[in-house]
């Protein structure tokens, strides 16, 4: 059976609408669970980290990591996995496969130095120091025959092949193409980088590197956008040149010393996924070490998913940790432009990628098992941000368990809510990581009973852990979790499988023009200022959706519930703070209700009428940073848990 309702009720309100599927008499599941990695590949320099606005120019992902010392060094670029540097005017050679780098010279037939050299399309690029342009084919056996491409007028400081093309920049920062022919090559102006010392090109993007030592990366805007930087921890070497080549990306610093590119990471950024099914009713349930994600890319996920395992987008229930120390996944619209959109090939060739590859392992894995729930408390966090002596924290932690009638160990589902954002200083403040849940999961698959461990993030908006530590988080978490599973008096789950998707829009009510125009009058001149220079942000964005009719009229809070039998699992969306939690359990105080925040769409934070009152970052000023028409009228709880009292879902 499945209904569809759809309400209309205005301002500030409600426009619901619900999707049902349930199946009747039942007994048993078929369950089956799949993790893949989301780590980033060595194709992609460099990652922003999510999470903080701060610092202002940024958190990246990039780790040098020293790889040989080739002595004095010109200029050096990558081919075929070779490495070519210019010495003394002469070029050589190394394979990297051997990591002892030892250097061969290549015999050459043209007598003028080399002082410039690029690599492309199975050819070598070179300036002399006549300026004359020339090209060989790549070969480490015998002569290499030099052919002369014409000569530049303009004075050299680096030279890369990208797109067919030759770029090269010279010493003011202006960079030139030329596309590669037969014959002498036409060289036109193309664009500026101030700054800029040496350039370099993999298959997708062009790269260069300043003065600052920052590496930037040229968008089809044409803006140039910070994707690494020195910071004193992973990268803080004084780095002359960097190559790419098609498995990595290179460095050398003043020194000579060779640098392998690498992501600052501890290697476990995963997501796991979990298909539950009774007949032909089945739910998936899918958990990410990322920060959050928007509505746009859950739906894409979802109709994926739908294709390939016949399974509906409303059953489908997508959570984030919501850990800051991993890459941008969503829009920050208002935050620096390193952070304002994700790497589109991380987002969708390894997070995408890596969902599928997990849901293809819970289908084809699923087998006979039973479901048990218990829960119990676990005082990890505290609410940063509500007056009073008692702020609200639900602190209760549930565990679902996966009994398999054929395997001798077990699936675990541990629920709870808080930040992971546990200490945000030294080396883990630039080092990618899933925070405290990982730790967990990763102790838990310690119990001799636990086979595998599923975070989902509860309503966590606003508390944070008590402890700087993330470790002892974990600790404290697993502890609770298996002495939930010792003690073995979880309650069975049995019954049928309903999924509900239900919507709570609320009217977006933008400022006039006249008072976002007075805003940002009011932040403008502040360079260095991260909050006035995101306000600033913010109402450009806004005048650009007034400018081109595409204001968003409402906000939307999409509302998940999965009745797997008599387990209630209700998935908000938002950075759900912890009391509708709380209130939602309220609504059936005897039954097993676990409520996920993070959920399908985290596009801003979902307060209550006490924030809002209270003006605090969740209720006021993290809409503009989410680059929210507004924030949320007062009475947004109180909307939000009628409409699912009223439901009764």
């Amino acid at each position: 059976m499945r209904r569809w309702w759809t309400t209309f009720i205005g301002y500030g309100v409600i426009v619901p609408m619900a999707m049902v599927h349930v199946a009747y008499a039942q007994h048993g599941y078929q369950v089956g669970q799949g993790q893949a990695s989301i780590e980033p590949g060595q194709q992609t320099l460099s990652l922003a980290l999510a999470g903080y606005g701060l610092p202002r120019d940024g958190r990246f992902s990039l780790e040098w990591r020293a790889y040989s010392d080739l002595g004095e060094t010109t200029d050096a670029a990558m081919a075929d996995g070779k490495l070519f540097v210019v010495r003394e005017g002469r070029v050589w050679y190394a394979d990297l496969a051997d990591k002892a780098v030892e250097m061969e010279m290549i015999a050459v037939d043209h007598a003028d130095q080399i002082q410039r050299l690029a690599a492309g399309r199975k050819k070598l690029f070179a300036l002399n120091t006549r300026n004359e342009l020339l090209e060989a084919s790549i070969s480490t056996r015998g002569r290499t025959k030099w052919k002369g491409k014409g000569q530049i007028v303009q004075i050299p400081r680096a030279l890369s092949y990208w797109d067919s093309r030759l770029v090269l920049l010279d010493e003011k920062g202006k960079l030139w193409t030329a596309k590669v022919r037969r014959g002498p090559l036409e060289w036109s102006a193309w664009t500026v980088c101030e700054g800029a010392i040496d350039i370099m090109a993999d298959q997708h993007n062009l790269y260069v590197l300043t003065d600052k030592q920052e590496i930037l990366r040229y968008e089809a805007t044409g803006e140039w956008i910070r994707v690494a930087k020195h910071n004193g921890i992973t990268y803080n070497q004084d780095i002359r040149l960097v190559m790419a080549s098609g498995t990595g990306f290179w460095a050398v610093d003043s020194a000579g010393i060779l640098y392998e590119a690498a992501h600052n990471s501890v290697g476990q950024l995963t997501v796991g996924a979990l298909i539950i099914q009774q007949g032909r009713t089945q739910v998936a349930i899918i958990a990410m070490d990322v920060c959050g994600f928007n509505d746009d890319f859950a739906t894409s996920v979802k109709q994926k998913i739908q294709r390939q395992f016949g399974i509906p987008p409303e059953a489908v229930m997508i959570n984030a940790s919501h850990t800051h120390f991993a890459p941008v996944t969503q829009r920050w619209t208002t935050w620096g432009p390193h952070c304002q959109k994700p790497d589109s090939a991380y987002l969708h060739g390894v997070v995408s990628t890596g969902i599928m590859d997990a849901m293809r392992q819970a289908d084809e894995s699923r087998q006979a098992a039973s479901l048990f729930m218990g829960g119990t408390t676990v005082n990890i966090g505290h609410n940063r941000s509500l007056p009073g002596t008692d702020p609200p924290y639900d602190n209760a932690l549930d565990v679902v368990r996966i009994k398999y009638n054929d395997l001798a160990k077990d699936d675990v589902i541990f629920l709870t809510g808080c930040h992971p954002v546990s200490d945000n200083s030294g080396k883990e403040d630039v080092t990618l990581s899933p925070n405290y849940p990982c730790v967990a999961r990763e102790l838990l698959i310690h119990h001799s009973e636990v086979r595998s461990a599923m975070f989902l993030q509860g309503c966590g908006g606003d508390i944070n852990p008590v402890d700087v530590d993330h470790h002892v988080t974990a600790q404290k978490v697993a502890k609770e979790v298996g002495a939930v599973l010792d003690r073995d008096a979880l309650q069975p789950i049995n019954g049928a499988i309903e999924f509900y998707l239900d919507t709570v829009r609320f009217d977006s009510r933008p400022r006039s023009e006249a008072e976002i125009r007075d805003f940002r009058m009011a932040n403008e001149g502040q360079d260095g200022n991260v909050g006035a220079e995101k306000n600033v942000r913010w109402a450009d964005l806004m005048l650009q959706y007034m400018k081109n009719n595409e204001m968003p009229q409402t906000m939307p809070v999409f509302i998940q519930t999965f009745n797997i039998g008599n387990w209630k699992l209700v998935g908000l969306s938002r950075e759900t703070t912890t009391e509708y939690s709380l209130g939602i359990k309220s609504l059936w105080p005897d039954q097993l209700v676990s409520v996920a925040g993070y959920c399908n769409d985290v596009s801003s934070y979902l307060p209550t009428s006490k924030h809002i009152r209270a003006g605090t970052y969740e209720g006021y000023d993290s809409f503009f940073w989410y680059g929210q028409p507004n924030s949320f009228p007062h009475h947004v709880y109180e909307t939000i848990i009628e409409s699912i009292k009223i439901k009764n879902r």
